[in-house]
């Protein structure tokens, strides 16, 4: 939900924009897909995980925290704000902050300490100006020292290319978030590879979020004891009782399998402070039962590039039983953020693409763009103050228009060519942190919620009303994704991650597309060090026909990679220590569909290549070793899924 709606002449709600009359488009229904098991996830646990908390960080202490728990006057659910980090505001004074010390595999390491006395949880935020692919970045705490999150560096530089390709070059937009930990401590840990100076590691961390809501739930009072079930041990946030517990009901166990917590850092205020938000959004199938997870929520929540790159899901986000207000440990958090596909401040809607593959169970909702008829029964599924799953019931009374206001929408009666639905809930309601979810009707999508009326019992009482914009608003801009897969565009059931290593003895690169072969090597080579996805090609199709072939080099222990069939042949004809391995994967000679350049260089010290897709790490190489001859681009491949 957005603001709170009050209805009048013209019905006042919160978020929207003007809309016009509806065009005569295509009716499309989508049926739901399950996530099947045995999904390969990115980030697993490596050996070098096991180390944590080897390195004697350096302790930075804020304090307590002293600031209101309250934000400027925004239409989501805040529960957090950004606190200042003046010892590390610099990467001058970060780099003085860092003590190196020699790391196993012979580079270096040094961690950094960070506590906000009283968070619940907390998110660094790393304003990178030069970050070496090859950097390994771990995050724990000190109370959960074993459960560490570990990224490369490229995959911290691909997050944050988004936001450049998307026109944002400013502070916020070359900040990286790390993922959220609970509690009011968090380490920062960084490992530089043999042969990478602590000089080329350019990065500050003049912000951390502080989050004074608790993310996640204790268990309850039957299974925890009444003494434990006090006021820090409820939901996060403060929603109405009225609410109805998904488990309490046996209508939409299908559907509420696609609906997802949102949490995410907004946008970069002009006194350089951040705030945290809760929202709602769902996983939406294509035509092609592709398994893209495209992700549906309002615009409101979320409309830049900057602010999808620093997202957060929870999935299966309910209780473990009616009413029990336990957490189900079913639960997922993907933590790697998100592709802007499109964004509409009216109708308020958004649609991205994850960058995490949904867990196994997700469901893929189906959803129905033609018009949902008046007095239709329909079903709300949200996360109401951010907490747990919760279930509405009503029927879709009319069609409104829309317009927007700096601070509100104001809604007028259109029953024939109105944008936004008008339901009134029989039964449950919405409010702050329900914005974005999606609306049911016959099991499928067909609206995301923008506002709604005062989030209260007694307006359940007498009527609470909640406004959607209809799904069919917005299809006609959708549909390139969800129906059409981008007309000529590659269809993306036939992309594939590429994993990406980095052998710590030879300083060169290898890469797979096997999640089998990743694993293995995770599990039985300790000198490569597993760098997350390096990007994503093709199983063979029409918009990707071209093999890459792979070569290993028994002299020095390297790989070779090539599209060119005269470059394959002519080095089997040439050089007998080059194994052919046959096909990696395919790719396309020449940009379109989408495609992203592949850039090659060769080591003339080594005779070694490397390759990236990344401009920045390009340039990084370029400018930093002299002995990489740049040969151009090899090849075209794909930077998302």
């Amino acid at each position: 939900m957005g603001w709170m709606a009050k209805m009048g002449v013209a019905g006042l709600v919160a978020w929207g924009s003007l809309a016009g009359a509806v065009a005569a488009e295509p009716v499309f229904k989508v049926p739901a897909l399950e996530q099947p098991a045995g999904v390969p996830l990115e980030f697993v646990r490596t050996k070098s995980m096991e180390a944590g908390l080897a390195v004697r960080p350096v302790a930075i202490d804020l304090g307590e925290w002293t600031g209101l728990k309250s934000a400027p006057e925004m239409p989501v659910q805040i529960i957090g704000a950004s606190r200042a980090v003046q010892q590390a505001r610099s990467s001058a004074q970060t780099a003085q902050l860092l003590q190196w010390q020699t790391s196993a595999k012979g580079g270096a390491v040094a961690a950094l300490s960070l506590r906000s006395g009283g968070a619940e949880a907390l998110r660094l935020g790393l304003l990178v100006e030069q970050l070496p692919g090859s950097a390994m970045l771990r995050l724990y705490t000190e109370h959960q020292p074993a459960a560490v999150f570990e990224i490369a560096g490229q995959r911290v530089m691909q997050i944050l290319q988004a936001n450049r390709d998307a026109g944002d070059d400013s502070e916020a937009g070359r900040t990286w978030w790390a993922p959220s930990s609970s509690g009011e401590q968090v380490t920062l840990e960084i490992e530089l590879p043999p042969g990478t100076a602590p000089e080329q590691l350019k990065v500050s961390l003049p912000q951390l979020m502080h989050i004074y809501q608790n993310l996640s739930l204790p268990l309850d009072r039957l299974e925890a004891g009444e003494e434990q079930a006090d006021s820090k041990a409820m939901p996060v946030g403060n929603p109405v009782e009225c609410h109805l517990d998904v488990n309490c009901y046996s209508q939409a166990t299908t559907e509420r399998k696609g609906v997802a917590r949102m949490a995410y850092v907004t946008q970069r205020f002009a006194d350089g402070s951040y705030y945290y938000g809760l929202c709602t959004g769902s996983l939406l199938n294509d035509a092609q039962g592709s398994k893209t997870p495209y992700f549906l929520t309002a615009a409101h929540c979320m409309s830049t590039q900057t602010l999808a790159s620093a997202l957060e899901t929870d999935w299966f986000y309910t209780s473990t039983r009616c009413a029990s207000n336990s957490l189900s440990p079913s639960s997922v958090n993907l933590r790697n953020g998100a592709q802007l596909l499109y964004t509409s401040a009216n109708p308020d809607v958004t649609l991205l693409k994850l960058n995490d593959a949904p867990p196994a169970g997700a469901v893929f909702l189906g959803w129905d763009s033609s018009i949902v008829p008046d007095n239709s029964v329909v079903v709300g599924v949200h996360h109401p103050s951010g907490g747990l799953q919760k279930i509405s019931f009503g029927a879709m009374s009319s069609r409104y228009d829309c317009s927007l206001d700096s601070k509100n929408v104001f809604c007028s009666f259109a029953p024939s060519t109105g944008n936004y639905y008008y339901v009134r809930w029989s039964m449950g309601l919405t409010q702050q942190g329900s914005s974005g979810s999606p609306l049911f009707h016959n099991g499928a999508v067909t609206g995301v919620l923008t506002g709604a009326s005062e989030a209260s019992c007694r307006a359940n009482g007498a009527g609470a009303y909640s406004f959607y914009p209809s799904l069919n608003s917005v299809m006609p801009a959708l549909r390139k994704w969800l129906v059409d897969a981008g007309g000529t565009q590659t269809p993306v059931a036939g992309r594939m991650p590429v994993y990406r290593f980095y052998n710590t003895q030879n300083g060169t690169h290898f890469f797979t597309a096997s999640a089998q072969e990743r694993d293995a090597v995770i599990q039985g080579n300790p000198v490569y060090q597993y760098e997350n996805i390096g990007f994503y090609a093709s199983t063979q199709t029409a918009a990707a026909p071209q093999a890459v072939y792979r070569f290993y080099n028994t002299t020095t222990g390297s790989h070779f990679f090539t599209i060119n069939p005269e470059e394959r042949a002519f080095v089997i004809a040439t050089y007998p220590q080059f194994n052919v391995e046959g096909t990696a994967w395919y790719a396309r000679q020449a940009a379109g569909e989408g495609s992203v350049p592949m850039y090659r260089f060769y080591n003339t010290l080594t005779g070694a290549h490397f390759y990236t897709t990344n401009p920045v790490e390009r340039d990084f190489v370029v400018a930093t070793y002299p002995q990489f001859l740049f040969e151009g681009v090899a090849y075209y491949v794909w930077g998302s899924q």
